[in-house]
C-alpha cells in the first residue's frame, strides 16, 4: 500500500529511468505523481457493435454545440469522443513493410460483423494476440477501418479502453500507456489509512466514472489550493504581530487632520486616516496596504500619517521606487506641510544626509540605507510590489505600503489577507479622467496633426507618447510594434512635412524629447528638468513614466500599440494627464501582429472589444477585474508580479470557490488539507505570500 508522502522508488513499475524522467517534472513523492494530471480525457467509454460504428459517416458524435456551451474553464479537461470501442476477437492477422514502414492488418470479429484493421509500426502486437480470446478495440473510425485500435483484453477495470482514458502531458521518452498504467497502480493501493475523500479525489482525476466527477475534483483541488493560501497569508499575519514591534503613537482627536491644508480631504482619504492612526496608537506594528486610484490623494494620506508620527517626536521614512517620484512627494508634501521638518534623500544627496528627530525623510532606495540612523517609528513605500521583501522589512516600526493598482476581491480574499487594507475609492471634487478614444490605424496621423494643432495654439499644454519598446523587435511577431525611437523619427517627420505645408518658424515649432530607462541618469535628469520647466511639449517615452511623472500641465497621451498593455497599465499611463482637473485626452493606438489572416482578425476583434471597454470604464477597480478574467494576475501586478499566474488548480476569478475556501478557513482552524506538502514546496507560493 503507497502513502502520499512514499517516495517514488517504492512504486512497482518506476525504475532508475523512470525516477530520473519524473525527477526532470520535480516531481519525487506518490503525491507529486498523482497531482501529474490528464491534460484531457477520451471517451472510450462507449460499446459499440460493429454493426452500429458502419453506420457513423464519421468519428465525432458528440453535439459539438454542447462541448462549446460548457463552462470554459473546464474546457482543457473535457471528454472528447475521437475514438471508438467494440468488443472483438481478432483473426487473419498479416503483417508487412512497406519501405521501413511496419503496416500490421487483422479483421476485427462480433456477432454483428466483421471490420478491417490496421496499425502502423506496432511491432509487439502480434505477440498480445491469443486466439478466442475477448478484446477491448478502441480506435478511430475512417474509410470503413479502425485505425491504430488499442488491444486490451477485456477486464473490469481496465485502464486504457471502454472509459474516459487520462491522456497526459508527455513524459519523454515514456509512452501514455506506461503512465498510465503507473496512476492506475497507484491509485488502485492507495493506503486505506488516507480519508475516503482523498482517494475518491484521486480516482476522479485519473479514471473518472462520468465528466461530473472530473469537474467536481478539480473543483475540490481548487478549493484546497486556495484554503492553502489563505492559512498562509494568516500565518504571515500572526508571525508579523508576534515579531514586529513599534511605538505606540499618540493621536489627539482634534488634531488628527492638519490645518489649512490647501484642499478639503475626500470621505475615503478621511477614512482611511481614521484607520491608520487606529493602528499607529497600537504596539504591534501596522502592516497596512493603501489602494487608490491615480489621483485619489494617497500622497495626502501618507503625509498626514508621516506629520502625526512627527508630532509625537518620531520619524517618518516615505520611500519611493524612483528619483522622479520622490522628489515630486518631496515637493507634495512641502506644500501641505510648510512647517514640517523635510528632507530629501537620494543617490545624488545622501552624502549630506543630516540627522534628525520628529522629521520626514522622503527618498529612494538610497534612504533604505539610513533607517538605523533615522530610527524611523512609521516606514511607508510607494507602490511596494517594486520594492523587495527583505528591504521592506523593519521589526521595530509601523509599515505603510501604496499602490495605484486596484487589487480586485478574489485576490484580496487571498494572498493579501495578512494585511489590512485601506481603499480610496472616491475622487477628490476638481478630478475628471481622460477622455479616451481609441483611433483607426487609418487616422493615426491625423490624430498626431489634431495634437500639433492644440500644442501649437497652446503652448503651455504638453503631452506623451507611450510606446512598449525601446528599439524595434527582434521577433516577428512584434516587428510591427512601436519602439520609442521609431516613433520619434516617424514623428519628427510628419511634423516636419506639417510645419513647411503650414509655413510654421523653427521658433515657434513643437520642441520633443526621448525618455527610456536606456539613457544615462544624467540625460534622463535633465530631459525631466527640461520637461518640468515647460522646454518640451511632447516627451516620448517608454511606460516607465507609469512610475508617478506629476506633470500639472499634461493634456494629452498617446499610447502606441495599447493592445499590448493591461488595462490596469493602460488606466495608470490614463491618469498621467488631467493631474490638476483640467480637460484632458487619451489616445489609442494600435498594432497587429504578423500571424495569419485569420489570427490576426481574431487577434484585432478581441483586443478591440478590450480597449473600447477602456475607453467608457473609468474605474480602475473594474478594469483590474476585467484584466484578472482576460489575462491573468500578472497583467495587474506587471512582470515583476509574474507569480500571480501561477496557481496551478485554482483561478482568481472564481469568486465562488474563493469565498467556499475562506468560509471552511474561518470555520475550522485546524483544517489540514493532504495536499499540503505538494504546495509548500511550490516556490511560487512563497513568492506571491510575499508581495
Amino acid at each position: 500500500m503507497y502513502q502520499l508522502k512514499h517516495s517514488l522508488d517504492t512504486v512497482r513499475g518506476i525504475g532508475e529511468s523512470w525516477k530520473k524522467a519524473l525527477a526532470k517534472k520535480n516531481i519525487h513523492t506518490v503525491l507529486d505523481f498523482l497531482l501529474y494530471l490528464p491534460l484531457h480525457y477520451e471517451d472510450r467509454s462507449r460499446i459499440f457493435s460493429i454493426a452500429q460504428l458502419k453506420r457513423f459517416s464519421n468519428s465525432v458524435i458528440i453535439d459539438q454545440d454542447q462541448l462549446k456551451n460548457k463552462d470554459k474553464q473546464n474546457k482543457d479537461y473535457q471528454s472528447k469522443q475521437d475514438f471508438f470501442t467494440l468488443i472483438v476477437q481478432v483473426k487473419d492477422y498479416s503483417q508487412y513493410y512497406k519501405g521501413r514502414l511496419l503496416i500490421s492488418r487483422a479483421t476485427l470479429v462480433d456477432k454483428s460483423g466483421e471490420l478491417p484493421a490496421i496499425w502502423f509500426n506496432n511491432k509487439f502486437l502480434k505477440t498480445k494476440l491469443k486466439e478466442g480470446q475477448d478484446y477491448y478495440a478502441s480506435g478511430q473510425f475512417k474509410n470503413n477501418s479502425l485505425l491504430q485500435a488499442k488491444l486490451e483484453a477485456v477486464a473490469k477495470d481496465s485502464p486504457h479502453t471502454a472509459r474516459l482514458v487520462p491522456i497526459y502531458s508527455q513524459i519523454s521518452p515514456f509512452k501514455q500507456g506506461s503512465l498510465r498504467r503507473l496512476q492506475k497502480e497507484i491509485v488502485d493501493h492507495l493506503s486505506p489509512q488516507h480519508l475516503f475523500q482523498a482517494l475518491h479525489l484521486f480516482q476522479a482525476l485519473h479514471f473518472p466514472k462520468n465528466s461530473q466527477e472530473i469537474i467536481q475534483a478539480r473543483e475540490q483541488l481548487a478549493l484546497e489550493e486556495i484554503i492553502f493560501l489563505i492559512d498562509k497569508a494568516k500565518k504571515l499575519k500572526k508571525t508579523w504581530e508576534s515579531k514586529n514591534l513599534a511605538p505606540s503613537i499618540e493621536i489627539k482627536k482634534q488634531n488628527l487632520i492638519p490645518e489649512n491644508l490647501p484642499f478639503t480631504l475626500t470621505n475615503a482619504q478621511q477614512q482611511a486616516i481614521t484607520e491608520i492612526t487606529n493602528d499607529l496608537k497600537k504596539t504591534a506594528a501596522m502592516n497596512r496596504l493603501l489602494i487608490g486610484d491615480v489621483g485619489s490623494g494617497k500622497t495626502a494620506v501618507a503625509a498626514i500619517a508621516a506629520w502625526h508620527s512627527c508630532l509625537a517626536g518620531h520619524n517618518a521614512v516615505l520611500v519611493a521606487p524612483t528619483q522622479i517620484l520622490a522628489q515630486q512627494h518631496f515637493q507634495t508634501i512641502q506644500k501641505l506641510l510648510p512647517k514640517q521638518k523635510l528632507y530629501l534623500v537620494t543617490a545624488q544627496t545622501s552624502k549630506n544626509f543630516k540627522k534628525d528627530s520628529a522629521s520626514i525623510y522622503v527618498g529612494t532606495h538610497a534612504l533604505i540605507n539610513k533607517l538605523e540612523d533615522i530610527k524611523p517609528a512609521l516606514i511607508i513605500y510607494d507602490e511596494q510590489h517594486r520594492f523587495g521583501t527583505k528591504q521592506r522589512q523593519n521589526p521595530q516600526a509601523h509599515l505603510l505600503s501604496m499602490t495605484a493598482t486596484p487589487i480586485p476581491r478574489s485576490l484580496m480574499l487571498t494572498i493579501f489577507a495578512h494585511l489590512q487594507t485601506s481603499i480610496l475609492d472616491e475622487m477628490p471634487a476638481n478630478r475628471q479622467m481622460a477622455k479616451t478614444w481609441l483611433v483607426p490605424k487609418s487616422k493615426e496621423e491625423n490624430a498626431i496633426i489634431w495634437l500639433a494643432e492644440q500644442l501649437l495654439k497652446s503652448p503651455d499644454k504638453q503631452a506623451f507618447i507611450v510606446c512598449p519598446f525601446i528599439d524595434p523587435s527582434q521577433h516577428s511577431a512584434l516587428e510591427n510594434v512601436a519602439a520609442v525611437k521609431d516613433s520619434l523619427k516617424q514623428l519628427e517627420v510628419l511634423l516636419g512635412k506639417y510645419y513647411q505645408e503650414k509655413q510654421i518658424k523653427k521658433t515657434k515649432q513643437i520642441k520633443i524629447a526621448l525618455l527610456h530607462s536606456r539613457l544615462k541618469k544624467q540625460e534622463q535628469e535633465e530631459v525631466i528638468e527640461k520637461l518640468y520647466n515647460k522646454g518640451l511639449q511632447i516627451l516620448v517615452s517608454t511606460p516607465m513614466i507609469e512610475l508617478g511623472i506629476d506633470l500639472p500641465s499634461a493634456d494629452f497621451i498617446i499610447i502606441q500599440a495599447a493592445e499590448r498593455f493591461g488595462l490596469a497599465s493602460l488606466h495608470q499611463l490614463r491618469g498621467r494627464v488631467g493631474r490638476i482637473g483640467q480637460e484632458s485626452f487619451c489616445i489609442l493606438f494600435t498594432t497587429n501582429p504578423l500571424k495569419t489572416e485569420d489570427d490576426r482578425a481574431k487577434i484585432k476583434q478581441k483586443s478591440q472589444e478590450r480597449l473600447k471597454i477602456f475607453c467608457q470604464e473609468k474605474d480602475g477597480f473594474k478594469l483590474a477585474q476585467l484584466d484578472l478574467q482576460q489575462r491573468g494576475a500578472g497583467d495587474i501586478f506587471g512582470n515583476a508580479q509574474s507569480g500571480f499566474n501561477k496557481l496551478q488548480f485554482a483561478s482568481w476569478t472564481n469568486l465562488k470557490i474563493i469565498k467556499e475556501a475562506k468560509k471552511i478557513s474561518e470555520q475550522d482552524q485546524h483544517y489540514q488539507s493532504i495536499l499540503t506538502p505538494y504546495f509548500e514546496k511550490r516556490e511560487f507560493l512563497a513568492e506571491i505570500n510575499d508581495n
